[in-house]
């Protein structure tokens, strides 16, 4: 005769009793997860704006030719201006290179009289672009010591003869150029 319990049997037993309270618990986790996505708030997005007008067109000239016909002639279309580079495959050369860039700004200055007077000296920081052309143009002080000694150097600066143009892609383009100019007395 048997006497004892099959383990395999108590087992199955607990698994039996066990499951019911995992099903249990699920529901209640899934019923509160539900009831959070009813609480969802739905907004409604706004469509774009229309599109702006197109430009009017530009104003133009007409002359009357035989027979009532007209011939508009409008003016040429002005490309804008390119944004300058800062960094191009050729950039920028001074003929005879920087040391020579650099004793022209220094043959061709002028220390301002009061700011000798003054005992002002310093360096100004100057940037401008040099054009696809080569010329300099769009000059500013991006670090200044007083304003004769800034208009000193930018009036130098504005005088430099043409460079050998930046080179993108073979092309040239306007680049971005910065030179220090030292005002020193001696």
């Amino acid at each position: 005769m048997k006497t004892k319990n099959n383990p395999r049997f108590m087992a199955n037993l607990k698994l039996f009793l066990v499951l019911p309270a995992i099903l249990l618990v699920l529901i209640a986790f899934s019923s509160c997860a539900a009831k959070k996505k009813v609480a969802t708030v739905h907004t409604e997005i706004a469509p774009p704006p229309p599109p702006p007008p197109p430009p009017p067109p530009p104003p133009s000239q007409s002359s009357e030719l035989k027979d009532n016909q007209k011939v508009i002639m409008e003016e040429p279309i002005k490309e804008p201006d390119e944004i300058p580079y800062v960094v191009v495959e050729e950039m920028p050369m001074f003929p005879g290179g920087d040391s020579t860039l650099l004793a022209y700004i220094n043959q061709n200055t002028k220390y301002p009289e009061t700011a000798k007077k003054n005992n002002i000296q310093g360096r100004v920081i100057l940037r401008f672009c040099v054009t696809a052309k080569g010329n300099v143009d769009r000059v500013s002080v991006l670090r200044g010591v007083d304003p004769e000694i800034d208009a000193e150097a930018i009036r130098v600066v504005s005088s430099l003869p043409a460079f050998k143009p930046g080179k993108q892609g073979g092309k040239p383009v306007p680049v971005w150029y910065m030179v220090p100019v030292t005002f020193a007395l001696k």
